[in-house]
C-alpha cells in the first residue's frame, strides 16, 4: 500500500490512539474516538437496544478486568516462566468463577464437588455442544449402539450436529416435540428413553420462546439410569438459576461468553467429574477430543487459552451470579413494561405472546410477540436504525417463518409476524416506552394498508 505523508498525517490525527489485539476470535481493537467514530456511536446509541439474546455488549467492568492481559500479563499461560504465571493464575480464577455461577463448592475436604478440572474453555457455545455430544459418543463402546434423546427445538448446534450423526449412521435420535408453549413434556422424554440411549441433550432455555425446560427432572432421571444428560445453557445464564442443585445436577453444561456480558468467541462446557468413567464408560486415548494439539484444557481440547477472553468470561460469570436477583427482577419489570405499553396502544385482539404464560416457566427478559396479518421482515426493515429486535434467533436466520415458532404450531398470521424482543440488565424503562411506540407505529402502518404477512 503506498501513501502520501499528508495522508499519513492526516490519519494520525484522527486515530491518535489505536491498539490492536490478537485472539482467537480474530483481530479486535480499541481506539480513542475520532469525529468519525463518534458519528457511528452517537448513531448505534440513537438505536434501542432489545436484540440481548442475540448478544450482549461487552459490560464495562468485564472488558476491564480483559485489558491488563492484552498487553502488561501477555505471557503464554502454559509458560513455567514468570511471564506464564499472571495469565495462568487468571485462568484458574476464570474457572473458579464458573463453578461460582453454578453453585458449585470449591471446597478442597468435600471430595463431591466439583474441581476446576470440570471446566474447559472453547471457543464458542456451538464447540461446547459438539463437545458434548462427541464426549458422549466417544466415552461409550464402539461396538455399543447409541441412541440420543433431544426436543425438536434445539440451538442448531445441538441439531444440525446430532441430524449430521443420523445421516452418517453414527447414531439414532428421538427429536421429542414441545408443546404449544414451547416446552418439552418431561415424561416425554423420559419415555423416549431406551437401553441404548447414551445421551438427552436438552436446553435450557430456549433462545426464540424464552421457554425454561425440564432438564431437573431429566437430569434426575438420567442419573438413575446411568445416562449421560448436557444442556446447552447458553440463554439461561444470567437470567435464571444454573446452579447444579436446581438443574438436577446434569453431567455437561454449556456457557456461552457473548450472552452474559463477555466477548464473543468464547464459552465453556462444564463437565462433572467421573461421569465419563461411569456405567462402563471410557475415553480410550489421551489427546484431544476434537481439536488435537498441545494438551492443554487437561488433554482434551488443543490450542493456547485466549486467556484475556477467559478472564472476561470468568468475570461475567462471577457478576451475573452476584447479580441475578437484581438483573432478573429488573428485566421482568422491562418486560411486562413492554408488553403493557404494546397492549395498551395496539389491543390484545391481534397479538399473541407466544411462549409459556407464567413467568417461572420462562426466561424474565424474553418477549416473542406475534402481529397478525403483519411481516416481520417488513417490520424490521422500517425500524431498523430506532429499535435493534429481530425475528427469531440469529442463528436460525435464513428467511421464513422460524422452525422454532413452526415447532410450538403458532398459526400462521401470527408466527410471520412475530418480533423476538430480549431486554437486559441495563435496559431503562424510557427506552421501553420508546421502543413500544416506534413498533406500534410501524405494526399500524402495516394494517393501515391491509397487512403484509399470511
Amino acid at each position: 500500500i503506498i501513501t502520501s505523508s499528508r495522508t499519513i498525517n492526516t490519519m494520525a490525527a484522527k486515530l491518535s490512539s489505536i491498539l490492536f489485539f490478537t485472539g482467537a476470535a480474530g483481530l479486535y481493537f480499541l481506539t480513542k474516538k475520532s469525529s468519525r467514530t463518534n458519528q457511528a456511536v452517537d448513531e448505534e446509541e440513537d438505536c434501542i437496544y432489545l436484540d440481548y439474546n442475540g448478544t450482549t455488549p461487552i459490560y464495562k467492568d468485564v472488558l476491564s478486568a480483559m485489558m491488563p492481559f492484552f498487553d502488561k500479563h501477555f505471557g503464554n499461560p502454559s509458560s513455567s516462566h514468570k511471564f506464564g504465571q499472571a495469565p495462568r493464575n487468571a485462568i484458574e480464577l476464570a474457572r473458579r468463577q464458573i463453578l461460582q455461577l453454578l453453585g458449585a463448592s470449591n471446597n478442597d475436604n468435600d471430595d463431591d464437588a466439583p474441581s476446576n478440572s470440570s471446566i474447559w474453555f472453547t471457543g464458542c457455545g456451538t464447540e461446547s455442544d459438539n463437545l458434548a455430544i462427541q464426549l458422549a459418543l466417544q466415552s461409550n463402546h464402539p461396538s455399543n449402539k447409541k441412541h440420543i434423546v433431544s426436543s425438536n427445538v434445539e440451538h442448531p448446534a445441538v441439531d444440525l450436529y446430532l441430524k449430521y450423526l443420523e445421516k452418517e449412521g453414527i447414531a439414532s435420535v428421538t427429536y421429542v416435540p414441545v408443546g404449544t408453549d414451547g416446552r418439552v413434556n418431561a415424561q416425554d422424554m423420559i419415555d423416549a428413553l431406551t437401553e441404548d440411549t447414551i445421551l438427552v441433550t436438552l436446553m435450557l432455555a430456549n433462545n426464540e420462546s424464552g421457554a425454561l425446560q425440564p432438564v431437573k427432572a431429566l437430569a434426575e432421571e438420567c442419573r438413575k439410569r446411568g445416562i449421560l444428560m448436557h444442556t446447552d445453557a447458553a440463554q439461561a445464564a444470567g437470567k435464571v438459576s444454573c446452579e447444579l442443585a436446581d438443574l438436577g445436577f446434569p453431567d455437561m453444561i454449556t456457557i456461552v461468553g457473548h450472552k452474559l456480558g463477555a466477548p464473543k468467541g468464547i464459552a465453556a462446557l462444564y463437565v462433572r467429574p467421573g461421569c465419563l468413567e461411569e456405567n462402563k464408560r471410557k475415553i480410550n486415548h489421551n489427546h484431544g477430543i476434537m481439536l488435537i494439539g498441545g494438551g492443554q484444557e487437561f488433554g482434551r481440547r488443543g490450542g493456547t487459552e485466549n486467556t484475556p477472553y477467559i478472564v472476561g468470561l470468568g468475570h461475567a460469570a462471577w457478576k451475573a451470579h452476584e447479580k441475578l436477583p437484581q438483573n432478573a427482577a429488573h428485566m421482568e419489570a422491562m418486560r411486562s413494561r413492554l408488553l403493557l405499553k404494546l397492549t395498551e396502544r395496539l389491543g390484545t385482539e391481534r397479538l399473541l405472546v407466544n411462549g409459556p404464560k407464567h413467568a417461572k416457566c420462562r426466561l424474565p427478559n424474553t418477549l416473542s410477540i406475534g402481529f397478525k396479518n403483519v411481516h416481520s421482515g417488513v417490520l424490521l426493515a422500517g425500524i431498523a436504525n430506532l429499535v435493534a429486535a429481530s425475528a427469531g434467533a440469529a442463528c436460525h436466520s435464513s428467511g421464513g417463518v422460524s422452525s422454532i415458532l413452526t415447532a410450538m404450531q403458532v398459526p400462521m398470521e401470527y408466527a410471520q409476524g412475530t418480533l423476538r424482543l430480549s431486554l437486559g440488565p441495563h435496559t431503562r424503562a424510557s427506552e421501553v416506552d420508546k421502543a413500544a411506540i416506534i413498533i406500534a407505529d410501524a405494526v399500524e402502518k402495516q394494517w393501515a394498508n391491509g397487512g403484509g404477512g399470511y
